[in-house]
């Protein structure tokens, strides 16, 4: 992963050495960025009490309060480190908003997030591995230990996702004009992730194999 900067003219975070005309200040190179990021994930989306947390209903967890607590892992931790990483991710996974910071989705902890309704995409993709495929025929794609089943928008981002397992990669294509019909409702919770309840296996309009 690249390391993330700050424009010394605009103050936005990015990814290139150079903005609005002038080199950008390092905040974090790309391994503790990497780090940072799985470690943020985890924490807001399954293991928040562990680290000594409260997560409010809509997912919410002071900046503050979260650093000091991930601070047993990474003592070098600072408020600008985990606002970097969050404007920064490139699948949109974290939101900023008035000194606090959540999970956009993929959350295990009981959270209630108001996302868009989609109405408007056609296919949608999900990224596994052989042999799941012969087990999502029969019975659909399930959230398991997540709240809702993850989609993504394009076959290049499933695969992304698929190559996450060990085995095979491949993608299920799904309808999400029928998933619609069948009262199943489609979120967008971010540019590159889409969630429903549930996909029956009518919904599911072939297996693609890279």
């Amino acid at each position: 992963m690249r390391s993330v900067k700050r424009c010394k003219v605009c103050g936005v975070y990015v990814e290139e050495d150079m903005h609005c005309g002038a080199p950008c200040l390092e905040v974090l190179d790309g391994a503790r960025r990497l780090r940072l990021s799985r470690l943020m994930s985890a924490v807001l989306r399954h293991v928040a009490p562990s680290f000594g947390l409260r997560i409010n209903r809509g997912g919410w967890v002071p900046i503050r309060s979260l650093v000091e607590a991930l601070k047993v892992r990474c003592p070098w931790l600072k408020e600008e480190h985990v606002v970097a990483v969050a404007m920064t991710d490139p699948k949109g996974r974290f939101e900023v908003k008035g000194g606090l910071i959540r999970a956009r989705y993929g959350h295990s902890l009981s959270v209630h997030i108001d996302y868009p309704e989609d109405a408007s995409v056609n296919r949608l993709y999900h990224g596994t591995v052989k042999p799941r495929d012969e087990l999502i025929l029969r019975e659909g794609i399930k959230p398991m230990k997540r709240r809702m089943v993850h989609l993504s928008p394009t076959i290049e981002d499933a695969l992304l996702n698929a190559s996450r397992w060990r085995g095979h990669p491949i993608v299920i294509e799904v309808d999400a004009e029928r998933l619609r019909r069948m009262g199943f409702k489609v979120y967008r919770a971010s540019p590159s992730v889409y969630l429903t309840p549930y996909v029956p296996p009518s919904c599911i309009v072939r297996v693609i194999e890279p």
